[in-house]
């Protein structure tokens, strides 16, 4: 009898070897976040279970999708726009033995004539007749790797031999669940000092202004201090906005209130954004307008953010940001007259537009009357003389 045949094949550890963890989730009940159990998991325990680290071929990698989520196409567009192999860390692997089912020292044979096939968990990887390295934790950075590189690259995987499948579902579930993502300045800190571009380049027009941006040291609010990393961040890399764009809006909100940190929060920022968006081109725009008007103490950041607050609770549909917006709005046109006057906020694209057009044909008439010297009464009224 082969000295295999005993291994256990149907259950790797007994129950006594098994480790037992409370687990707490948190449910959305009201308006209250209520804790309740969710009853007990089983997993082996590390000194029932051998890993190692090693390097595995892509294109030996498999998924269970039994219990595994569906591959989502943008997170892996999303690693292959910026792949790079040092950003893909380990990955956790189930290492699955197969060797040929025995009975009474005879292989058993299926009904279409094969071997039949069992599964075992003494991590003799030699004797297995077949093996699969099955990824539990990994699959977007597996697929995104076999495009970029192909199937014969190698991959860093942590390889867990002697487990379940049951098990390697538990592992799948609790893998994902501690994750703790890094909040947006513990990003932009860690990019700083390794020097990346655009962490350098957001550090620089901040700081040109006399401000600094949140790193997650400081303890409480601080004038001086921008904290909403990821606002600057989403500004800085858009494709529409970009860095001189937001270099623009900074510069705005710091000529109406110098460093209050309260005017650079994201909804501040962004109600701007949104502003800008929407007239800044417009051909009477003028940045130092809106400075002005924002200037007015009493246009302070605390109370257009308050007013802002409540039309965003009392209007369907709108946010904070949206209502910031409008509101800087109102306060750029309060006084003028004329072409000076921008369109009304509700105003379509197609009407700034031909606003715009309008405006800039009238400033190039006046213009040239000035450059000619010509009176304004004299060239409307030219030609009275001859009747």
């Amino acid at each position: 009898m082969p000295d295999w045949e005993d291994a256990d094949i149907q259950d790797p550890t007994p129950v006594r070897d098994r480790r037992r963890i409370g687990r707490e989730s948190r449910v959305f009940a009201g308006n209250r976040w209520a804790v309740y159990s969710v009853g007990q998991i089983s997993y082996t325990p590390p000194e029932a279970v051998r890993t190692t680290v090693e390097k595995l071929r892509a294109g030996d990698l498999v998924v269970d999708p039994r219990y595994n989520r569906e591959i989502r196409g943008t997170w892996v567009a999303e690693i292959e726009g910026a792949y790079n192999p040092d950003q893909l860390q380990v990955l956790n692997v189930s290492r699955r033995l197969y060797r040929h089912k025995v009975e009474d020292g005879k292989i058993v044979v299926g009904d279409d004539g094969q071997p039949v096939e069992v599964q075992v968990f003494d991590g003799d990887v030699a004797k297995a007749q077949r093996v699969e390295y099955v990824v539990i934790s990994g699959q977007h950075r597996l697929v995104s790797t076999l495009n970029e590189k192909g199937p014969d690259f190698l991959l860093w995987c942590q390889i867990f031999d002697g487990i379940t499948e049951q098990v390697e579902s538990e592992l799948y579930a609790l893998f994902d669940e501690k994750v703790r993502p890094h909040q947006a300045y513990d990003r932009h800190r860690a990019h700083a000092f390794g020097s990346n571009p655009e962490a350098s380049g957001i550090d620089q027009l901040v700081g040109d202004i006399g401000m600094e941006v949140y790193i997650g040291k400081q303890p409480g609010a601080k004038d001086g201090v921008i904290y909403s990393v990821s606002t600057l961040y989403s500004i800085y890399r858009s494709p529409r906005m970009g860095p001189e764009f937001l270099k623009r809006l900074l510069a705005i909100h710091y000529g109406a209130w110098g460093d209050m940190h309260q005017a650079y929060t994201a909804s501040m920022i962004l109600g701007t954004q949104k502003l800008l968006q929407r007239f800044g081109w417009h051909s009477q725009w003028h940045d130092e307008w809106l400075v002005q008007a924002l200037s007015d103490p009493a246009h302070n950041p605390q109370t257009l953010i308050m007013r802002a607050k409540g039309s965003a609770v009392g209007v369907s549909g709108t946010t904070v940001a949206q209502e910031v917006a409008r509101i800087e709005h109102g306060w750029y046109v309060a006084g003028k007259k004329g072409f000076n006057r921008l369109p009304n906020w509700n105003a379509t694209r197609e009407m700034i537009e031909e606003h715009s057009r309008l405006a800039e044909r009238n400033r190039l008439v006046r213009r040239r009357r000035t450059v000619l010297d010509v009176p304004e009464d004299e060239s409307e009224n030219e030609g009275d003389d001859e009747d």
